[in-house]
């Protein structure tokens, strides 16, 4: 199929699926979404699944959460649902081994490449077994709850959603969500109001479920008093929420997971352990090093990232931070991780453009199974989606 063709076959599909599209300018879908195929070994899905499973399970015994510093309320309070659309990103090498990057709990893409997929197959969005996982894990959520019935109102929020680069992912959502045959909206994060057993819209509607996609991870900011006191009094289903958050995808868990008397005193099992250390890469604090001075001396296999960033915000890799940039990051809460490059796509031709181009894997999640997984390609020290043919990219595990 031509570069050409593709991107006209997948955009008559979203104005097809997704009307909403139609009221807003089109989206760079080149830059989002590209055409081009990737194909890696089984054992890399072995890896990740394998993987994934035993964090999921460390997470969720006893003695794990009474092992993490506490957030108020957030970690007081156990919803008894899951949490919608996690991802798990890795970095993989030729020979299948993977390694985990991040987890997080405001991952984007889903549909964007359920889309993609469609394109590739000719699925209509009625045949797609990635939409059958994914309206099913919202009916879980939903049930976990106690909620059912054709009058759920599913509320989908961030901060300023007009102005977020997956916009378009927004409107698709709630033109989706309605295909299921419940009421959805875009609600600004600040609008909403916690009235005693409820949580409303600014209209005054009772909400059921929030689609959260904030990057206040534990609903700190002031403007999110009223979301806060919803999730944590039990006024609506708030997910991905801010306990898998704490669980699984604050950062400092890298470095938690990194040690071996960690796993042992949360009771992880040798098999778990096994799974996890397989695909951790060694994540430390600052103070694991003599001083300052020995971590810039050691800075080219090293690389930086601030515990709460989100998006590839504010990373540096040791070998080009500059001397000033690095006493910056000396002063703030910084994560260490051993610097372990991305693959490269793979090309039988060294003229390509493709020749120095890179790729992570993104596996969505819910509970401990993959859902759907993409890859990213991208020039440059991390996704940024701003290459014509980048973007999310088909993935088979052959």
């Amino acid at each position: 199929m031509s570069y050409h063709f593709f991107y006209k076959k997948l955009t008559a599909a979203a104005a097809h699926y997704f009307p909403s599209l139609t009221e807003i300018t089109p989206p760079s879908w080149d830059h989002l979404i590209s055409p081009l195929e990737l194909r890696l070994p089984k054992s890399v899905l072995a890896n990740a699944q394998s993987a994934i499973e035993a964090f999921y399970a460390i997470s969720r015994r006893p003695a794990y959460a009474q092992q993490l510093e506490p957030i108020a309320e957030i970690s007081d309070f156990a919803p008894p649902y899951q949490s919608l659309l996690m991802a798990y990103d890795f970095h993989t090498t030729e020979s299948g081994e993977c390694h985990l990057v991040e987890i997080n709990t405001n991952a984007s893409g889903y549909l964007l490449t359920t889309l993609l997929e469609m394109t590739h197959s000719d699925t209509r969005v009625e045949d797609s077994p990635q939409l059958a996982r994914l309206q099913a894990s919202f009916a879980a959520e939903l049930a976990a709850w106690g909620k059912a019935g054709p009058h759920i109102r599913i509320a989908i929020t961030d901060e300023e959603i007009a102005q977020q680069k997956m916009y378009v992912e927004f409107l698709m959502y709630k033109d989706w969500l309605r295909s299921c045959g419940w009421n959805a909206e875009l609600v600004e994060s600040r609008d909403f109001v916690a009235a005693g057993p409820a949580l409303q819209n600014a209209h005054g509607d009772r909400i059921d479920l929030v689609y959260n996609r904030l990057t206040d991870f534990y609903l700190q900011s002031p403007q999110h008093a009223s979301l806060r006191a919803g999730y944590v009094g039990g006024a609506a289903c708030v997910s991905p929420s801010p306990r898998e958050y704490w669980l699984l995808a604050d950062k400092q868990r890298l470095i938690q997971f990194t040690s071996s008397d960690f796993l042992q005193a949360v009771g992880a099992t040798p098999e778990e352990i096994a799974s996890v250390q397989r695909v951790l890469i060694p994540t430390f604090e600052k103070s694991a090093f003599a001083s300052p001075e020995a971590i810039w001396l050691d800075r080219r296999r090293l690389f930086f990232k601030p515990k709460r960033s989100y998006g590839g915000k504010s990373v540096y890799r040791g070998e080009s931070v500059s001397r000033k940039v690095f006493e910056r990051l000396m002063h703030e809460d910084i994560l260490i991780q051993q610097f372990t490059p991305a693959q490269k796509m793979p090309t039988e031709d060294p003229r390509s453009v493709l020749s120095n181009w890179k790729f992570d894997l993104r596996f969505f999640v819910y509970g401990n199974q993959v859902q759907h997984a993409v890859a990213r390609i991208y020039q440059g020290q991390v996704t940024n989606f701003a290459s014509p043919l980048g973007g999310f990219t088909r993935v088979m595990f052959v």
